[in-house]
């Protein structure tokens, strides 16, 4: 969901890849697996996982369109312009 009760067309890059984590985590899927996310309106991205030592590291695949562009304002009075430190 995002605000206004809107849903979001994709599936998520980042819920697919905290999901991907989780699974690998628990044995679930395994490395060369391929774990399917299913968006709302049925647009699919799909990901696999490697692991290396402790680190599961995630790879994703799908297809986005751009919907908008967006202009970032920086305020120089703001001590966390460029990032927290």
């Amino acid at each position: 969901l995002c605000p206004g009760k809107a849903y979001d067309r994709s599936p998520c890059g980042t819920g697919t890849s905290a999901k991907l984590a989780c699974l690998a985590a628990d044995k679930i899927i395994r490395e060369g697996q391929t774990w399917r996310q299913e968006s709302v309106v049925g647009s699919i991205f799909e990901g696999r996982v490697q692991i290396q030592g402790e680190a599961i590291i995630p790879t994703i695949t799908g297809e986005a369109w751009v919907m908008a562009e967006g202009q970032l304002l920086v305020d120089e009075r703001d001590p966390f312009a460029n990032g927290i430190k």
